[in-house]
């Protein structure tokens, strides 16, 4: 109900507290505002919620269709109308935005329960391995909807934090090359390379992503040899910068020890 026609109906009842209405009119913009603001947010939650299930729709007809999905394999998928689609994300690319985004939610997510399930005190190179196979196995379970953000430039390294999925694994990693750099303080070692070590591990490990979906699986590279793959290249762009910096990093060791990190 607007403004206007609140003071109206009150104008008209005489029973009405004259001073409440003086009071609301002395500053009409604020109420406005106010009423403005109320009818913006009353339905963000529900906003969110739907375009959560949409998202989630879009990745089941991105796994169906693969790249030749359409605006309307998805709203089919959703139950909805394609109009209803563009009012929640905007255009194509919104959307594509959001599938991006979902699967790195199902990124970060997998993470946090692989961590969660390793234990009190792994060893780094136990880290690795999980979260490694955790990856590989979300990959190999939406490889469509990998493949289709890959071909929109939605799942690739991006210091800007533009790189769609990726930056959820550059989270990951980024957590954990913090870890490896307090301890290299802890010896007044150099840690201006950890950047390059992060942007090197996140780029052989996307681009290895991108050949395996596009036949590397096929010429018999299956999931553990992938998985040992990227474990053992990770370790190789790490342990290449330790020799450089003069410091040895105990793989066998949990990433708490004091130990982990030592000076050749």
């Amino acid at each position: 109900m607007t403004q206007a026609r609140w003071l109206g109906r009150t104008a008209g009842n005489l029973d009405t507290d004259m001073s409440v209405i003086r009071r609301i009119s002395a500053k009409p913009h604020q109420v406005q505002k106010r009423v403005f603001d109320a009818r913006n947010t009353r339905w963000d939650d529900h906003r969110l919620v739907v375009r959560a299930e949409l998202s989630d729709a879009a990745v089941r007809a991105i796994d169906k269709c693969g790249q030749g999905v359409s605006m309307e394999d998805i709203a089919a998928e959703a139950g909805v109308s394609k109009p209803k689609l563009y009012r929640h994300f905007g255009d194509k690319a919104g959307l594509y935005r959001a599938v991006g985004s979902r699967l790195g939610t199902m990124i970060w997510e997998s993470a946090e329960l692989t961590l969660q399930d390793a234990g009190s005190a792994p060893s780094v190179d136990e880290v690795f391995g999980s979260l490694i196979r955790s990856y590989v196995r979300l990959v190999a379970k939406h490889p469509a909807v990998v493949r289709f953000l890959i071909s929109h430039k939605m799942f690739q390294y991006s210091v800007s934090g533009d790189g769609g999925a990726a930056d959820e694994l550059r989270s990951i990693v980024e957590i954990l090359a913090e870890q490896f750099a307090t301890h290299l303080r802890t010896i007044d070692a150099d840690t201006s390379t950890v950047p390059i070590v992060v942007a090197s591990i996140l780029g052989s490990g996307l681009s290895a992503t991108e050949w395996w979906l596009d036949g590397g699986a096929e010429q018999g590279v299956d999931d553990e040899l992938f998985i040992a793959h990227l474990q053992d290249t990770t370790w190789g762009i790490v342990e290449a910068a330790s020799r450089r910096l003069g410091v040895d990093f105990s793989r066998d060791r949990s990433i708490s020890d004091v130990g982990f990190v030592t000076r050749r």
